[in-house]
């Protein structure tokens, strides 16, 4: 049987024991199960989160209320769409752990990875069930074409660059399966970690680095840096640590952190890193504060650095903030008034400064289209990645991460006024989302074969680099 055109519309379950074929292009949007289980899925185009693209509370997506829910069936559709769109291809074995995998035989022989957006074409082979997930088991290997690892994106002509970055639980406590430790478990895994993330963020080039998830002491940034100074050769990179009282403020008790971290040759602080002290960050990780100048310039900037509250835990959540089914997922009243907060913070702010030049950067763990970016918009605030385009080509085509074969921007930058007019240019580099995990730092289950000290599956976030002319 030949099966033509949007993938969405077949009724997969149906065709169980027949042998179809499908002609054509497919693309390679998860490759979560590549190494362990010889699978990947694969649909006609890349799909993106619903709500990345379409807001649930207006039609028009470029209006920011950020309540509501009248746009909610839009998302619906769309996401029942994606659930049907795609369909796996599996090598047909229930081993595990096989190398090279059978599907692509070419990796690790010459061949480093198999990008998301890699380009499949025309397969064919039987319809089979694995429990309750439908499979199609090609005939043969497949015939592809590799999606490029990215360059550096440009920036326009920058005087200077901030970079936010999740990092995906570097901890300096080594994770014994008992101590509530989340990142390696051993210290051979810390140091190929801690490799990764030095060439991620000396190949960034930026000169301000706001950071997600390091563990919620001082060791583990002073480690990072340390690690890049070492690798440079000088002493270039400096923390900006924590501010007095952090552990006290909501959110400074999480197992994890945000931090910041800066070059002093190219930027100086201007007086001690600060905090947003709110209750609404309770849930989430207390927001660190810094302003800076150069020696080029005595114009201060600031940088707010944040981690929203995860979208997991629905089971945990009160009333207010279960999963309303309308793809904003768990906990999406917190992080609207962790945006509301943030806001707050800056009405003060410009109270005193009413030219402030603000960058509010992080891992909102929001959609473009969801709430809490909605009211960060509504109060004024630039949103950056909207301005300049998403990935520099307008539309819905940029992403930070990838949840499930769906791509999506979780990792956003907002800037005041004054600030958005002395941007040159923003873009998310691709360097983590798109690969396959079985490229990072673990040793469990990843060949060793494919481990390099490269920027690439340093995280499971796409940093995203801002250009700032001074």
């Amino acid at each position: 049987m030949v099966i033509d055109g949007d993938l969405s519309t077949v009724d997969w379950r149906s065709h169980v024991g027949d042998r179809v074929s499908i002609p054509g292009e497919l693309v390679v949007v998860d490759t979560h199960n590549l190494l362990r289980w010889g699978e990947v899925k694969v649909a006609r185009d890349r799909l993106f989160i619903p709500t990345d693209h379409i807001d649930p509370n207006d039609a028009d997506p470029s209006q920011n209320a950020s309540t509501g829910g009248s746009n909610v069936a839009a998302v619906t559709a769309a996401q029942r769409r994606n659930d049907n769109a795609a369909i796996v291809l599996d090598d047909g074995f229930t081993d595990q752990n096989i190398f090279p995998p059978r599907l692509f035989p070419e990796l690790g022989g010459g061949l480093e990875t198999v990008r998301i957006g890699s380009v499949v074409d025309g397969v064919s082979g039987d319809v089979q069930t694995r429990g309750k997930t439908v499979v199609l088991v090609p005939d043969a290997p497949l015939a592809w074409t590799p999606a490029e690892r990215p360059a550096r994106p440009a920036l326009g002509e920058p005087a200077l660059s901030v970079a936010c970055f999740n990092v995906l639980n570097f901890f300096t406590t080594i994770d014994d399966g008992s101590n509530d430790a989340r990142g390696a478990d051993s210290e051979a895994e810390l140091e190929r970690q801690q490799d990764k993330l030095v060439a991620a963020i000396l190949a960034m080039q930026a000169d301000v680095i706001g950071l997600m998830e390091l563990e919620n002491n001082e060791d583990a940034e002073q480690r990072l840096v340390a690690a890049l100074n070492t690798k440079l050769g000088q002493n270039l990179f400096t923390a900006c640590g924590l501010p007095a009282g952090f552990r006290s403020a909501p959110g400074g008790r999480d197992a994890i952190r945000v931090g910041i971290i800066y070059r002093s040759d190219r930027v100086s602080p201007v007086a001690d890193v600060g905090m947003i002290v709110d209750s609404a960050f309770g849930q989430a990780r207390a927001p660190l504060v810094q302003s800076f100048t150069t020696a080029s310039s005595s114009r201060p900037f600031t940088v707010i650095v944040n981690h929203f509250k995860s979208k997991g835990g629905s089971d945990e959540a009160d009333e207010a903030n279960t999963d309303r089914r309308d793809g904003q997922g768990a906990y999406n009243a917190v992080r609207r008034s962790q945006a509301l907060a943030i806001c707050s913070f800056l009405d003060e702010l410009q109270q005193d400064q009413p030219d402030a030049r603000v960058l509010v950067i992080g891992d909102f763990n929001a959609y473009a289209q969801e709430d809490p970016l909605d009211a960060l918009r509504a109060a004024g605030l630039v949103d950056l990645q909207e301005r300049f385009g998403r990935s520099g080509g307008g539309g819905i085509n940029t992403y930070s991460y990838i949840y499930y074969g769906q791509s999506g921007s979780l990792d956003h930058a907002f800037a005041t006024e004054s600030m958005a007019a002395d941007v040159t240019g923003i873009a998310t580099w691709h360097i983590n989302a798109d690969e396959p995990r079985a490229l990072d730092y673990n040793q469990e289950y990843n060949p060793e074969a494919l481990y390099e000290a490269s920027p690439f599956r340093s995280s499971d976030h796409d940093p995203v680099l801002i250009g700032i002319a001074q």
